[in-house]
């Protein structure tokens, strides 16, 4: 309803009802019909028209009551109570749009307030889940710096094992070994405790050279990682006798160096935790790439665990490395595994390095 039609009708309505009482004795209808206006004048937004509609009523009312016919033999004070009560007829609605308005303005504050609040407690749990999220990619930096920097401590720990101390044990082995040349007289006793240091030097060569390839297989880095996986299964296969499969498609983007060594060390540390825990016969090994992604499965027949169970006991340290070495990397790992049913260990990772982001 237009504003222009509601004052038309406040007046028509006014006028027509002042024109009713003009005729009708002692405005005995009048009362309720004039509190319609008023009802009807609420429906304006502006707040002072109910009181104009209700204070213009009121002076027609009480005009009315000096020019509208008298019954014979009716005492006055029924006309005077009749227009007392149009009065009070009148103003209140004006009364109780006062209070409606004064609730509603309090239910505007009290939901202003409400929302003043709430946009406050988001704002702070939005810093606090920033922060939260800075933190987590500040620790996920820094554990990937930590393991990076401990491959490369490995692979120097490595490099001088196999270059520096089994160069040395060699030339220890060569210099004993021309002690046996035809000049040199020897007695046999000697000869015996020469014979048993080179076997005792050969051991510890050979000892060496398995050390600094548990540090950091250099098949690794001359061959990349199909080779360095083959290698790692077959000498697990070795020391174990638990069989093992690896299905290793060609790479269609070959992963960084960093990335494959964190695979080398996820499949190593699954290969611990077969060996300390599953009781298993066989291993599968399997790693799929595309251009961006890389995936790794490692699979046992062995005697599976409560996943739950397992964060809380020892095992729950290799899952833990596993996780940590993925999230280094942007990636994910889970774990399926089940009393009786083996275990599968799957390990997703992107094949850019963290620090390219």
């Amino acid at each position: 309803m237009t504003p222009q039609l509601l004052h038309v009708l406040i007046i028509g309505g006014s006028l027509a009802l002042f024109g009713l009482d003009l005729l009708l004795p002692l405005g005995v209808a009048n009362a309720v019909l004039y509190a319609g206006v008023v009802f009807l004048a609420a429906l304006s937004p502006s707040p002072r028209l109910p009181i104009l509609t209700a204070g213009g009523c009121s002076v027609l009312t009480i005009v009315g009551a000096w020019f509208s016919p008298s019954i014979p033999d009716v005492p006055l004070w029924v006309a005077l109570s009749n227009r007392t009560f149009s009065l009070v007829a009148i103003w209140a609605p004006i009364l109780f749009l006062a209070q409606r308005r004064q609730t509603e303005a309090l239910l505007r504050r009290l939901n202003d307030s409400l929302e003043t609040r709430v946009q406050s407690r988001t704002a702070e749990i939005a810093a606090k889940e920033l922060a939260l999220r800075q933190t987590q990619e500040e620790l996920r930096a820094l554990t990937s710096r930590l393991l990076t920097v401990q491959d490369e401590e490995r692979r120097r720990i490595a490099h001088d094992l196999h270059d520096d101390i089994n160069q040395r044990l060699a030339m220890l082995a060569l210099g004993l070994r021309t002690l046996e040349q035809p000049e040199h007289t020897l007695p046999e006793s000697v000869r015996t405790t020469l014979d048993q240091s080179q076997e005792d030097i050969l051991t510890l060569s050979n000892d060496v050279r398995h050390m600094a390839y548990r540090f950091h297989p250099s098949i690794l880095d001359d061959l990349g990682l199909d080779a360095a996986l083959r290698r790692l299964l077959d000498d697990f296969t070795h020391r174990t006798k638990i069989k093992t499969l690896l299905v290793n498609p060609p790479f269609i983007t070959s992963p960084s160096k960093a990335i494959a060594t964190a695979v080398y060390r996820i499949v190593q540390e699954c290969l611990s935790n077969i060996t300390r825990h599953a009781k298993a016969t066989c291993v599968e090994v399997e790693l799929f790439s595309s251009e961006r992604e890389l995936d790794l499965t490692v699979r046992d027949n062995g005697v599976g665990f409560e996943v739950d169970a397992a964060q809380h006991e020892r095992l729950g340290l290799g899952l833990f490395n596993l996780r940590e070495r993925a999230l280094a990397f942007r990636g994910t790992s889970r774990v399926q595994s089940q009393p009786g049913q083996g275990t599968e260990i799957h390990v997703h990772l992107p094949l850019f390095e963290p620090s390219s982001l």
